[in-house]
């Protein structure tokens, strides 16, 4: 079998091999400076979406909304006076900035600490109405911001969001 090889040979100019060396190379060039560009437009402009507010034409406007969750629901029992419940509540915080999201989720234990102290002592028959839930909802907010003033000072979210409420 080894007597059967047989060596194929190309026979190229040294014009054409040169030619086709430099589209080679202008084609690797393009590819390198193509991607570079691409990785400097998508990853710029950070510095532009941190800022807490924008000015445009003179207006100030607010960041998009982040929503930061609370890692597990808040379960407590509530007193009632014609009966005992439990509750059971998902929530999520409305910020505004990747730092006030950063901050939020560092000073979770805490936040979750305060909402249950908050909720453990509603009061059930209030609580299952609407009108009880909306203003529970306005003295979590309170309370999270005071937690967040007195911690950070600055309140850093804007909203608490009652993604499930379960009570029975």
């Amino acid at each position: 079998m080894a007597d059967n090889e047989t060596e194929l040979e190309l026979d190229v100019g040294e014009e054409s091999g040169g030619g086709k060396l430099k589209i080679i190379i202008i084609v690797a060039v393009a590819l390198i400076l193509a991607g570079g560009g691409a990785f400097f437009f998508l990853s710029g402009g950070d510095e532009a979406a941190e800022a807490e507010t924008v000015e445009e034409n003179g207006a100030k406007q607010k960041q998009p909304a982040i929503y930061v969750g609370v890692p597990e629901a808040i379960i407590s029992p509530l007193k009632g006076k014609t009966r005992n419940r439990m509750v059971q509540i998902k929530m999520s915080f409305v910020v505004r900035g990747s730092q006030s999201a950063s901050l939020v989720k560092t000073h979770m234990p805490r936040l979750k600490n305060d909402l249950l102290t908050l909720v453990s002592a509603a009061d059930a028959d209030e609580v299952i109405k609407p009108e009880g839930r909306l203003k529970l909802q306005q003295e979590a907010l309170k309370v999270v911001q005071a937690t967040m003033t007195q911690l950070e000072g600055n309140p850093h979210i804007e909203k608490v969001l009652f993604v499930s409420f379960v009570m029975q």
